[in-house]
């Protein structure tokens, strides 16, 4: 099986060139990133837990997570990864996207959220160096430009499909409840990075 391409970043952000996931994540070069936390009308948050022998494997991971591939813009890869963990669908109808807080609003208005997922970019990280558990306890580093969203939905856990390959189980959890996952460390790393300086906001419905 071909091994996917990931686009290939300077550090302003431009796309300077593509390889092969594993040369890119090693080629000291940033790959990009979507990261996407999505509540419910509980202010749960749901969370995703990685299957046994993936990176971060059997620890709980943010709503959506997944690598920029090549030819693809953020906004593009945050919809067809969604699609994929969510629903096993990369073109799932259920994902919509809006291109402001305003067309969020808009969209949490007339969506319906027992079916459907709305999201909106709300901050861009350049540079960040995630540190990750592969498997067998090896830790490894990869540099990231990593767009960031936000989401509201109320499809119930049963109605979700997650991708089994990605995703070994879906839950939503109370705030307080993540809280003592992270102190416990059972929150990926870059979850827990994501918790620490997403979360207000997320919560407050900001």
């Amino acid at each position: 099986m071909t091994e996917e391409r990931l686009n290939l970043y300077d550090a302003d952000g431009r796309v300077v060139g593509a390889k092969p996931r594993r040369e890119a994540k090693a080629s000291g070069l940033a790959v990009g990133a979507v990261n996407a936390l999505v509540v419910d009308r509980r202010r749960h948050v749901l969370l995703q837990r990685r299957p046994r022998g993936k990176d971060n494997g059997e620890r709980w991971d943010k709503s959506v997570g997944g690598h920029v591939s090549a030819g693809e813009e953020f906004d593009q890869t945050l919809v067809r990864e969604a699609g994929e963990e969510l629903f096993d669908d990369p073109r799932s109808p259920r994902i919509r996207l809006a291109a402001s807080a305003e067309e969020f609003a808009s969209r949490l208005r007339s969506a319906d959220l027992a079916h459907e997922v709305v999201m909106r970019r709300v901050a861009f990280q350049k540079g960040l160096r995630d540190v990750r558990a592969g498997p067998g306890g090896a830790m490894r580093n990869v540099l990231y430009h990593v767009a960031i969203y936000a989401g509201r939905t109320d499809v119930p856990v049963a109605s979700f499909r997650p991708q089994p390959a990605e995703v070994d189980e879906l839950a939503y959890f109370a705030a307080e409840a993540v809280d003592r996952m992270l102190l416990d460390g059972r929150l990926a790393p870059n979850m827990a990075f994501l918790w620490l300086t997403q979360a207000h906001a997320l919560l407050s419905g900001g």
